[in-house]
């Protein structure tokens, strides 16, 4: 971790505490891991974003005073669907708190990706990327996917206690067909027991929050 990620504008504590949780997840993040004989050992990319906010982020910062932290954020940088999803997955204030701070976390990173790829729209929770894979992909999605898996992640409530597993992606994650939000974005993510090119039909794109509304 180079001190130009934790200097640049897009990156605060939220970005670069994911960045650690980011690499921690490699090692916790569970399945899917990468595929090939020297690297089988790693959870994938999309499965170490999904791991730094579904788990990882929730413990760092859950003493923290994220009331005042959140209520500290400029305007414009908590969207509005970020509150309505954390407000309607989760019951608990605090909860509701780390959910919103996580979503913070994913927002600057994805930040931090679209200026070093040159993209040019910004991720929002708002924009998804729409596309299925017909096959698991091990290496970084575009910007705009992370951005899905990092809200993903944020707005699962699955409880942060309850371990990945390194063989069955469906321990301690929600899970497509069975959670309505929260589940790993098809950007990247293939179900093993999804029939190959034949993605949902009632979903569009495999989007992790198909019963809500583009805003």
């Amino acid at each position: 971790m180079y001190g130009g990620l934790a200097r640049h504008q897009e990156i605060g504590i939220e970005g670069m505490a994911l960045v650690a949780c980011h690499e921690l997840g490699h090692h916790l993040g569970g399945a899917p891991k990468i595929a090939g004989w020297f690297s089988t050992w790693a959870s994938n990319e999309g499965a170490s974003d999904y791991y730094a906010t579904l788990k990882c982020l929730r413990v760092y910062f859950a003493e923290d005073d994220n009331e005042a932290i959140i209520a500290a954020q400029a305007p414009g940088v908590i969207e509005p669907m970020m509150k309505d999803m954390c407000e309607k997955e989760f019951t608990q204030r605090s909860d509701q708190l780390l959910c919103l701070r996580n979503s913070i976390a994913g927002a600057q990173v994805a930040g931090l990706f679209m200026d070093l790829n040159k993209d040019t729209v910004r991720p929002s929770v708002t924009t998804p990327d729409k596309s299925v894979v017909t096959r698991m992909d091990d290496n970084h999605p575009k910007t705009q996917c992370r951005m899905d898996t990092y809200f993903a992640g944020a707005v699962c409530n699955v409880d942060q206690s309850v371990a990945n597993s390194d063989s069955d992606y469906k321990q301690g994650s929600c899970v497509e067909g069975t959670a309505t939000v929260g589940y790993r974005p098809r950007c990247w993510f293939y179900p093993q027991e999804k029939e190959a090119d034949k993605p949902d039909n009632n979903n569009e794109g495999g989007w992790p929050f198909p019963d809500w509304p583009v805003y």
